[in-house]
């Protein structure tokens, strides 16, 4: 079998939809389908409530030593008995130096909390050397669904001065004993020799967030040969890619998967590079074949002629709308038309869903290098 019949096999056994062995939607011809999000459709667009969180204990501490954070993070759970139960799998390090995103990721990770418990260690890094020294605030929090009532902890450190250049050893004293370390970095990348990343078994990354930087994607390339990394931008485009796969189930629609002449991505950058790059990787196109450009919100157009017929496949998300429509014109063949209500997104879906999937993910290896094609 000839490459691109395995491309088109890969498209059709869903290897490349969602990811992670779920399966891409079935296409169908209602008006309005379920929701989507980037775990696929879903039949309720309303965001699943949580259990309410209750604070057990804090501690907060100005000018303090990583030792007296620690004390007091063990005193904490040591004095509030219903802390004694922990589901955590892993140790969360969010690091922020940018003062514009400090709360939404504060708010971000103690939200994640509720569904993913951790412990999760907030570094707020300050660009100067003036005042140097570390303010605390160190919280234990439970809460009780339909099992146990489990418990997490966030710790949030405030650096200034010379600890600034070795957040490494503000980590360690916090990491949960054989757990793994997920580094999450909002919007920036960390440099080839930036200690975090002895500290980290993933790393967590954002390209859309990052922006059209100087050699941004070819950076996280570097990063991907020293350790795994998951970029939210790859999580949060899922539903894009897993309903694009789905428009090429059909018979009808199959046989074009192996003759597309064209292929149209918009969004932002990031997002539209790795759409882009995916599909060159899949359907083993040249990047004369692809053309992208700048968009608020991220669509794919895809045209394919086979036995002398012009099939025409589309996904996009129209301005102002939080709905997806998909589309499939084949010339004496079937027009199908849909609209997929996306689901109510809170800040930490895309955080909680890329911490579930703490595996390599050879699918975005192969989008990256496609992406990397593009920016060249």
């Amino acid at each position: 079998m000839g490459g691109r019949d395995r491309a088109a096999g890969a498209l059709r056994s869903r290897r490349l939809g969602a990811g992670g062995g779920r399966p891409a939607p079935r296409a169908r011809r209602a008006a309005v389908a379920e929701a989507v999000t980037a775990d696929g459709p879903r039949s309720d667009d309303a965001e699943p409530k949580s259990a309410p969180i209750t604070t057990l204990g804090s501690w907060e501490g100005d000018g303090v030593t990583v030792a007296q954070i620690a004390a007091a993070l063990s005193e904490l759970r040591r004095h509030e008995q219903r802390a004694a139960v922990r589901t955590s799998v892993l140790t969360l390090v969010a690091v922020v130096r940018d003062p514009e995103i400090v709360d939404v990721t504060i708010d971000t990770v103690r939200e994640l909390g509720a569904r993913h418990p951790s412990r999760t260690l907030v570094l707020v890094v300050a660009d100067t050397d003036d005042d140097p020294g570390i303010d605390a605030i160190v919280s234990v929090h439970s809460l009780r669904d339909q099992g146990p009532t489990v418990c997490f902890e966030d710790v949030v450190l405030r650096v200034r001065g010379p600890a600034r250049w070795h957040l490494d050893s503000l980590i360690e004293p916090f990491t949960l004993p054989d757990l793994p370390v997920a580094v999450w970095l909002p919007n920036r990348l960390p440099s080839p020799g930036d200690p975090l990343l002895r500290t980290a078994d993933r790393l967590v990354v954002d390209t859309r967030a990052i922006g059209d930087q100087p050699d941004s994607l070819a950076q996280v390339a570097r990063l991907l040969r020293r350790l795994p990394v998951t970029d939210l931008s790859w999580v949060r485009i899922a539903p894009w890619r897993s309903l694009l796969a789905g428009l090429f189930e059909g018979h009808a629609s199959r046989p074009f998967l192996d003759h597309v002449t064209r292929v149209e991505v918009a969004g932002h950058y990031g997002p539209r590079h790795l759409l882009a790059g995916w599909l060159m990787a899949t359907l083993e196109l040249t990047r004369a074949h692809v053309h992208i450009e700048e968009a608020e919100h991220v669509s794919i157009h895809i045209s394919a002629e086979h036995e002398g017929r012009v099939g025409r496949f589309a996904v996009a998300r129209p301005a102002a709308e939080r709905v997806i429509h998909s589309s499939v014109e084949i010339d004496d063949g079937p027009t199908i038309d849909q609209t997929w209500r996306l689901r109510a997104r809170w800040p930490s879906r895309s955080l909680a869903d890329a911490l579930t999937r703490m595996g390599d993910d050879p699918v975005y290896r192969r989008a990256l290098r496609g992406a990397l094609e593009l920016v060249s």
